[in-house]
């Protein structure tokens, strides 16, 4: 049976490689793991009545990730049949009596459940430990392990640094020049960032081992979805606008902040709207129109794009222009670190933006300060960030009670204390 599929250089590393456990360190779209998907395809169909998992952090960063990638390979590649797809378990069956299944560590049952023959786990090092030993211990014949090399974690301790799996594994390093089918455009936009950022070129142009410290903010809490009763509670629906174009993303987020008047932000709920790059301002009308659940809503916008935010106020969306003195980026950042933030799992570019977003150095590793000696955080990973910052300041600076008054020149309605 002859199979039409992309081969990039990132595929044949990870195809020549037999051991037991496979342990894929990528740069930035190396195409590790379309790749590793590709092989157990492949599997799936040579190897009759075998089991196959693929498994992640969580369900909505499967499905717009690897099960997104399975579909659109099995299409490509002319092997689809909707039949044989059970949407609602996430398990593809083929002909040959294997199985593809896709499920998210949450699900104590399906993690730590029954045997299979080969296993992958998509960005593993957002994966407890113990839950990928319970799975790796679980698998018969091979186990594909993949992530970004932001800092050492768990592969390296337990498993690459343990005498009990020498000669177990093999370490592949691959980067975005092992994969072919990569668009220059993206090559470009990324050497740019890694030109700003010896981190970001040392991780995700190199594929080498980073440094995961330094975060601006450390913690956030993932979950399902914005509770209903935030909705009631939270005093004003806030949609957090970050404007892009071609290299960088445009970012909305729907934030909902809880407080008091001695501490207006505590408590931030995030859920992304959208992050996608050449979104017009008619394309971002729509989008901010669409999510609008409480007549008592304000999008909150950076300045420093006037023309665009006139544009999007002529739609008749209630937008606000936060403006931005100097040091606003360390207080907006003080207020995002003294609180509470919830970000929903469907989030996923919010969420990697979190986990990325640092403090900057300089070549010698020391902190960059501005002029007044305050430590600058790095100008990457900060789309969605900047947004709920804005928010953040915005709300902040309203002590948490507002009614509605004329505000000639920045929008239909303005929000003032009370």
């Amino acid at each position: 049976m002859e199979i039409n599929l992309d081969i990039t250089t990132a595929f044949k590393k990870h195809y020549e490689c037999k051991k037991k456990i496979v342990i894929s360190q990528g740069g930035g779209r190396s195409g590790k793991t379309i790749s590793i998907t590709q092989i157990l395809i492949l599997e799936a169909l040579q190897t009759p009545n075998s089991i196959i998992s693929i498994v992640a952090e969580n369900m909505p960063f499967l499905k717009r990730g690897a099960i997104r990638d399975f579909i659109q390979i099995m299409q490509t590649s002319g092997l689809w049949d909707d039949n044989r797809w059970n949407k609602t378990e996430s398990i593809y069956r083929f002909p040959t009596g294997s199985i593809i299944e896709f499920f998210s560590v949450e699900n104590p049952g399906r993690a730590l459940g029954s045997a299979r023959d080969f296993l992958f786990i998509n960005e593993c090092n957002n994966v407890p430990y113990e839950t990928a030993f319970q799975l790796i211990a679980r698998t018969r014949k091979r186990t594909y392990l993949d992530y970004n090399p932001t800092g050492e974690f768990w592969v390296q301790e337990e498993i690459m640094q343990n005498p009990d799996f020498d000669g177990e594994y093999e370490l592949i390093i691959s980067t975005y020049k092992d994969n072919e089918f990569l668009e220059e455009s993206i090559i470009k936009t990324m050497i740019a960032r890694g030109n700003k950022d010896p981190n970001y070129k040392r991780v995700y142009i190199d594929g080498e081992m980073g440094v995961a410290e330094g975060l601006v903010i450390p913690t956030i809490k993932l979950i399902d979805y914005i509770p209903e009763e935030i909705y009631d509670k939270a005093k004003m629906q806030y949609l957090s606008l970050d404007f892009g174009y071609s290299n960088d993303p445009s970012s909305i987020n729907e934030v909902f902040i809880l407080g008091d008047h001695k501490q207006p932000v505590i408590d931030i709920y995030v859920d992304e709207v959208a992050y996608q790059t050449e979104l017009s301002n008619k394309n971002l009308t729509s989008i901010i129109k669409d999510r609008i659940l409480k007549d008592n809503y304000k999008v909150i916008a950076d300045s420093s794009e006037p023309k665009s935010i006139a544009e999007i106020e002529s739609y008749g969306v209630n937008i606000y222009a936060i403006e931005k003195p100097q040091g606003s980026v360390n207080y907006g950042i003080s207020l995002l670190q003294l609180a509470n933030i919830y970000v929903t799992k469907n989030s996923i570019n919010t969420i990697k933006e979190f986990r990325n977003y640092k403090w900057a150095k300089d070549r010698q590793g020391k902190p960059v300060k501005d002029s007044k000696g305050r430590p600058q955080p790095i100008d990457l990973w900060n789309h969605s960030i900047d947004g709920i910052r804005y928010v953040a300041m915005y709300h902040n600076d309203q002590k948490y009670q507002y009614r509605d008054v004329p505000r000639p020149g920045i929008g239909r309605r303005g929000l003032i204390p009370v």
